[in-house]
């Protein structure tokens, strides 16, 4: 391993391509180019013919990275150190994985490219097992691989559909969902919480629908809105019809945006449709989604133009299109 207080030893000529640099180190390309763009811990050259190239400095620091992740430290913390380091002009020591940090070893196996689907499978077996810190690592390492919205939309929504299948087969416990389901709400509103919130702009009320207490869903919309510049005031769980339709009328935002995933709800998704509609104008957007619209297609005739798709993804496509 590369001696952390030395990196300055090392020729810092970019002369190594991507494949050397992959042989060197074992870290795949995906990574390589995660940790590049998400934490800027290198600046390669280029060719003549435009190819990146890297430097023995370049390697020093990615086995270094390596090391530290390998030991149990999240790559953002690494990251986070080395730059530290950078900045004080000297070494800045990782004490050795303690066997607490052990028991954070990633489930994801080594030098791997791992896809979406990989990550959602490995953090869904650790936390069908309470295994929260191998979780937190996990979910670590799909943030430093992948754009916040390919993490939120192809893993994490990913795991909450497949635990919900489960969970309706018998196959998971109530326990173990509400264990995953806490686990992802915390992380999903600590990335909803950090993302600016404009200060003008467009107005979306994000709710789960009357008597419905599923709101991971919506939690998920409401950050899509929020990082595409939206003003989002999110309502959470089990809105009563009267308390939503009163704040809908006083502070008229341009979308209020509602999710079901029982049949239960559609009742009471009647009752606000119906009232919506009989504002006077402008009157805001009003959308539906969830489950229940997924597993019964019919139910969106009955709601025309308040269906915009069956993921986050697919309605923030929808609603870019559309001028507020």
């Amino acid at each position: 391993m590369a001696d952390e207080g030395q990196f300055k030893n090392y020729n810092n000529v970019p002369v190594y391509t991507i494949k050397t640099v992959v042989q060197e180190t074992g870290i795949p390309p995906a990574t390589l180019r995660a940790w590049e763009r998400r934490y800027g811990v290198l600046t390669p050259g280029r060719s003549d013919g435009g190819y990146r190239l890297f430097s023995e400095r370049d390697i020093a620091v990615l086995r270094w990275l390596k090391h530290q992740v390998d030991s149990g430290v999240s790559i953002s913390r690494a990251a986070a150190l080395l730059e530290l380091r950078d900045q004080a002009g000297e070494t800045v020591q990782v004490a050795p994985a303690t066997s607490a940090d052990a028991s954070k070893t990633s489930a994801l196996s080594p030098g791997g490219v791992h896809s979406p689907a990989a990550i959602a499978e490995a953090l869904l077996e650790v936390l069908l097992a309470f295994r929260e810190p191998q979780a937190e690592v996990i979910l670590g390492e799909a943030f430093a691989l992948y754009p916040v919205e390919v993490v939120v939309e192809e893993i994490v929504a990913r795991l909450l559909t497949e635990v919900g299948e489960r969970w309706h087969r018998g196959e998971v416990t109530v326990v173990q969902e509400h264990f995953i389901t806490d686990f992802l709400r915390r992380r999903l509103m600590v990335l909803f919480h950090t993302a600016n919130q404009p200060a003008a702009g467009p107005l979306a009320i994000t709710a789960a629908a009357p008597s419905e207490w599923h709101d991971l869903g919506i939690l998920i919309v409401s950050l899509a809105l929020r990082r595409e510049g939206w003003r989002v005031i999110p309502l959470g769980q089990n809105v009563p019809v009267e308390s939503l339709l009163a704040e809908v009328r006083k502070l008229r935002p341009s979308l209020v945006c509602l999710s079901a995933t029982t049949g239960e709800s559609i009742g009471a998704l009647r009752q606000v449709y119906d009232a919506v509609r009989e504002m006077s104008e402008p009157r805001p957007q009003l959308v539906f989604g969830g489950r229940v619209f997924n597993l019964h297609p019919e139910l969106r005739s009955a709601f025309p133009g308040a269906y915009l798709g069956a993921s986050a993804r697919e309605f923030v496509a929808h609603i870019a299109q559309r001028k507020y």
